[in-house]
């Protein structure tokens, strides 16, 4: 069986579960107990978010290190979340409690459910602040994992909250980024071209002129995703500040998407059999 590399002992879960407790001597650990849904979180954290080769590196982070802190928080709370349904869990005054003794009431279906809940929040809460900080991360750019991210304008948990959910936030997340895909597909083909809306995702912008246009097709992909229609007057404006500025936006003025609103200008000329006028 693989062996759990980013929590390795008791004491390090301990960090990012407190106020849990063991309240039968003599029982499992709470880390053994996990151990099975630990290495299932450490691969969803792996397969999802950071490529097995940056998984490994970040592994190998000392503990005080950001990144590898949010991951740890990320897989402790997933392992957890998994884990309660088939844990025996009590409250008390500390905390949970993790039992095996049929004479004591366990916690009520209602307060289990809060705590599920409450380890969701705390995991995306982790994912939300870990998914930016990848970037920094070894060999991160040139994975997959990077490639999915990357294949939007939002990149990043944070149009969740700006489409007003907090719940569920990650699920949420992946299933607004394929409605955010089609919406950037209709407005590639339509005004900014595929070849520029590729661009955009793939560079790290930090021209003002860019990011004006950038903040632009955002704020049209948000009011499209809330139920409006695409305003062709919004992305015209869109448009004209990239026509305006060629030399930020080089891949919109070699396309064929530019050649839309530059149509050939027909001259009359005294050779030909007829005239326009």
């Amino acid at each position: 069986m693989a062996t759990v590399r980013m929590i390795k002992n008791a004491e390090m879960l301990d960090r990012f579960i407190p106020n849990v407790l063991v309240a039968v001597k003599g029982e499992k650990s709470l880390f053994e107990k996990l151990d099975m849904h630990l290495l299932v979180a450490e691969t969803w954290l792996k397969d999802t978010f950071t490529s097995e080769t940056t998984f490994s590196t970040i592994a190998g982070y000392s503990d005080d290190n950001i990144i590898k802190h949010l991951g740890c928080q990320v897989v402790v709370s997933e392992a957890f979340r998994k884990a309660v349904p088939s844990l025996d869990l009590v409250l008390t005054p500390n905390g949970f409690g993790i039992v095996s003794n049929n004479n004591v009431v366990p916690a009520s279906k209602e307060r289990i459910a809060r705590l599920m809940q409450s380890l969701e929040k705390t995991r995306d809460d982790a994912l939300e602040l870990l998914i930016p900080k990848l970037a920094g991360a070894s060999k991160w750019t040139s994975s997959t994992q990077c490639e999915w991210f990357r294949s939007t304008l939002f990149q990043d948990m944070s149009v969740v909250a700006e489409m007003g959910f907090t719940e569920h936030r990650w699920e949420k997340y992946v299933e607004l980024r394929q409605q955010i895909i089609d919406i950037e597909q209709s407005l590639a083909e339509e005004f900014i071209s595929p070849e520029q809306m590729a661009a955009w995702r793939s560079t790290h912008v930090t021209n003002a002129t860019i990011e004006r246009a950038i903040a632009l097709v955002k704020a049209e992909i948000l009011r499209v995703l809330k139920g409006q229609p695409i305003s062709t007057q919004r992305m015209m404006d869109v448009v004209n500040l990239i026509r305006n500025n060629p030399l930020y936006f080089p891949a919109w003025h070699s396309s064929d998407t530019a050649k839309l609103f530059s149509p050939p200008v027909f001259k009359n000329k005294k050779q030909a059999k007829g005239y326009w006028f």
